[in-house]
């Protein structure tokens, strides 16, 4: 066995130049390949771990894992073997340190320098996932860097030492693996890392990126609490691109992982079209708040928390050793309040040296964090973990049901844990019968088309385990996940959120979860068989057995009212409405801010959905045009009643308008020719709405009494003697009202037809 080599000395063909690291496991070189001329990161394993068979097939399972993986933004492998007993690993050099570091001495990135490096990662994990690859340990410091010109941050993602693929099992069960500050909530629940899980971290990662913190601190208990209960943070809205950045962060550190992106590369595109778009506006230049200096980036403290470091003290960036413990992954497909800012997770905490005989000297170590070499494994035992507290998956099993087109689902719980979401309920106990009776009416293969099968393939993978999928031919064993035209009558029931979640696209347009653009992968409406199938769920629950009864009644009443009856308050695209259903609004006017002009919808009662489209919203009249919110209350009238209501905001914007001030003798209402007042005139005139919606106007008019206009045919109904504050409304602009135009004054109305 031979003895670590010191500088100038030669490991096999590789000339050591100088230490980057070394910890309790190993040591990292930085060397040269004379075959090749080109610098390299070298990694020896300390000689008393060679016989630690399971770390030895860790260390090996890295290499693998690194020689499977293609992508630009990975650390690639070069060598892998054994010498003289000595085993190590060759990667390729990484120059400009790694991210902690940087962020450390730099502070914040730029904004869009954070979201073209974020996106970066997110490609890598993208590429490492749709191998069968989860990295379980995205952080600062397993970013390493190259600064390819000042400013531009080239990432690559290293440190798979303690990732997983596939059915691997190296390492005990019963722990959670990761550092805490950048974990997902499922997994500080001791649940199986997924892909999902590297997204979260990938979103803690842009939230460091963007303010030299981590999204929370404390200790491991606390840290635990606030990612499993605080909200996500928010960037304060002063910042630039605060309405860009905001909506990313929220989803991707959404607390349920099917309300994360759905993959990395969805993230990744997220990201790259907010670059654009900043870049495009001239904002992307700053840091938020504008920290650039290296206080900036308070990188605090993790007590009891030990890493590896060089000789002088410094953060040894990516030479570490793997993890003491990791939990096997059978990979998925991957498919809120201002908490306190924190601090990134302490990386440079102690120094920990191996004294054992053999060891490199270390004098002529330089900062590791400028100089490393990628692809290594963390180099100390896992203080960074935290004891597993999963259970028996078998206890926590999902079983979904379709009915009719499988907008409604029926998730059962084992342990009766209630998982909120659009159309999700759980059941427990009796409950569960209710689930039989909705199940019997699912119906069997071939009600749904081939797109839609595939598509709700693509959202299972994220929920049942790939293998599962597979074994039971509902989908191919390839990296599409494509549907292949099998589905058992026996996985009816698990095939159901994964349809649900292709029917969502009502959702993307309006409301505090979806912006514009936001597709689902179906982007359908909801048909009459779909429709059709809410009716039956509604007889089910009705006239079904008494499991029906109770909670799972009132559970399966909000998923309906989130799967449509929001939906059409919201201005989404369901057809046909069902006779049963009845949508009701609560309007909150709004003050206008400023003038006396309001422009908006006056409230309409509704019956029946032919009634709703006449419903419009009071919003404020700007001089950059009509703008606001409105809060609106919905609620379903089933068979049995009406149940509970649903709270949102729809929010609406419509420019330009033009608002003048006319004096003149003589007004003539160049529309309705009947009006004829000589009167000083607030003439109001709207231009740019769309053709063919319907808005009724009220207008605030000031101005003499009507009776004191010669000539003057004005009877404003409502009054005590008919008479109003005398105006004329001019009618200028393109005609856009369908049916009505109503203008007002103060303690009178008049409402002229079209």
């Amino acid at each position: 066995m031979v003895a670590f080599p010191q500088e100038g000395e030669k490991f096999g063909r590789y000339v050591i130049e100088r230490v980057l690291g070394q910890g309790g496991m190993g040591v990292v070189y930085q060397a040269k390949d004379p075959a090749l001329r080109r610098k390299v990161a070298l990694k020896l394993v300390l000689p008393s771990l060679t016989v630690d068979k399971d770390f030895i097939t860790r260390f090996e399972r890295e290499a693998n894992i690194l020689a499977k993986l293609r992508s630009r933004n990975i650390v690639q492998i070069i060598e892998y073997g054994e010498v003289e007993g000595t085993v190590y690993l060759v990667t390729e050099y990484v120059p400009d340190g790694d991210l902690h570091g940087w962020l450390k001495t730099k502070g914040p990135l730029e904004t869009v320098h954070a979201l073209r490096l974020v996106s970066d990662v997110s490609d890598a994990l993208f590429d490492a996932h749709r191998v069968g690859v989860v990295h379980r340990d995205v952080k600062p410091s397993n970013v390493l860097l190259w600064e390819r010109q000042e400013g531009e941050l080239v990432p690559y993602l290293t440190d798979f030492g303690i990732a997983t693929e596939g059915d691997s099992n190296v390492t005990r069960a019963g722990s959670v693996v990761g550092s805490l500050p950048y974990m997902s909530p499922e997994r500080h629940m001791g649940e199986q890392a997924t892909a999902s899980g590297d997204i979260y971290a990938a979103g803690c990662l842009l939230w460091a990126c963007l303010t030299g913190k981590a999204p929370y601190t404390g200790s491991d208990f606390e840290l635990m609490s606030a990612h499993i209960n605080n909200p996500v943070p928010r960037l304060p809205a002063s910042t630039p691109g605060a309405d860009l950045l905001n909506p990313i962060i929220q989803r991707a550190l959404a607390k349920k992982p099917e309300n994360r992106y759905r993959t990395a590369a969805e993230l990744a595109k997220a990201l790259d079209k907010a670059a654009d778009r900043l870049e495009e506006s001239g904002l992307g230049g700053g840091v938020v708040g504008g920290a650039a200096a290296a206080a900036a980036a308070d990188l605090g403290s993790r007590p009891g928390v030990t890493w590896d470091t060089t000789a002088d003290g410094t953060s040894g960036a990516g030479n570490k050793a793997p993890e003491a413990e990791a939990q096997p992954t059978i990979v998925k497909r991957p498919g809120e309040g201002t908490p306190t800012p924190a601090p990134l997770a302490n990386e440079t905490d102690s120094t920990v040296v191996h004294s054992g005989k053999g060891l490199p000297k270390t004098a002529a170590a330089t900062n590791a964090g400028a100089a490393a070499g990628g692809g290594q494994p963390e180099w100390l035992p896992s203080h960074h973990s935290s004891a597993g507290q999963g259970g028996d998956d078998g206890d926590k099993k999902k079983r979904y049901a379709i009915i009719g087109g499988g907008v409604a689902a029926v998730l059962l719980l084992g342990a009766g844990i209630f998982t909120q979401g659009f159309g999700i309920f759980g059941l427990h106990g009796d409950d569960a019968r209710a689930a039989e009776a909705i199940a019997s009416g699912v119906p069997k293969p071939g009600w749904a088309t081939e797109d839609q099968m595939t598509c709700a393939s693509e959202s299972l993978v994220e929920k049942v385990p790939a293998a599962e999928l597979r074994s039971h031919g509902v989908v191919d064993a390839g990296d599409d996940w494509t549907y292949t035209g099998e589905w058992p009558a026996d996985d009816a029931m698990n095939f159901a959120q994964g349809l649900l979640d292709c029917t969502e696209s009502w959702s993307t347009e309006i409301g505090d979860n979806w912006k514009v653009g936001d597709t689902r992968c179906m982007e359908k409406e909801v048909d009459k068989t779909s429709m059709a199938g809410l009716i039956a769920v509604t007889d089910l629950l009705k006239d079904g057995d008494p499991g029906a009864a109770g909670p799972a009644k009132e559970k399966a009443v909000e998923a309906l009212d989130a799967c449509y009856v929001k939906a059409d308050a919201l201005g989404a695209k369901v057809t046909p409405k069902p006779a049963y259903m009845q949508v009701d609004f609560d309007v909150q006017e709004p003050t206008a801010p400023g003038g006396e002009s309001v422009i908006g919808i006056a409230k309409k009662g509704s019956s029946s959905y032919e009634e709703l489209k006449g419903s419009t919203y009071e919003l404020p009249v700007t001089e950059g045009g009509v703008e606001g919110c409105v809060a609106v209350k919905t609620t379903v009238a089933f068979a049995w009643g009406t149940e509970k209501a649903t709270d949102a905001d729809v929010c609406g914007k419509a420019a330009p308008k033009k608002l003048e001030w006319v004096k003149q003798d003589k007004c003539t209402d160049p529309t309705y020719t009947r009006q004829k007042v000589e009167c000083n005139t607030w003439r109001l005139t709207f231009e740019g709405f769309q053709s063919g919606k319907q808005f009724n106007v009220k207008l605030t008019l000031n101005g003499g009494k009507c009776s004191e206009a010669k000539n003057a045919k004005c009877v404003w109904p409502g009054t005590p003697d008919g008479q109003g504050k005398g105006a004329v409304v001019d009618w200028s602009g393109p005609k856009v009202w369908n049916d009505r135009f109503v203008a007002s004054a103060p303690g009178a109305s008049a409402q002229i037809d079209n």
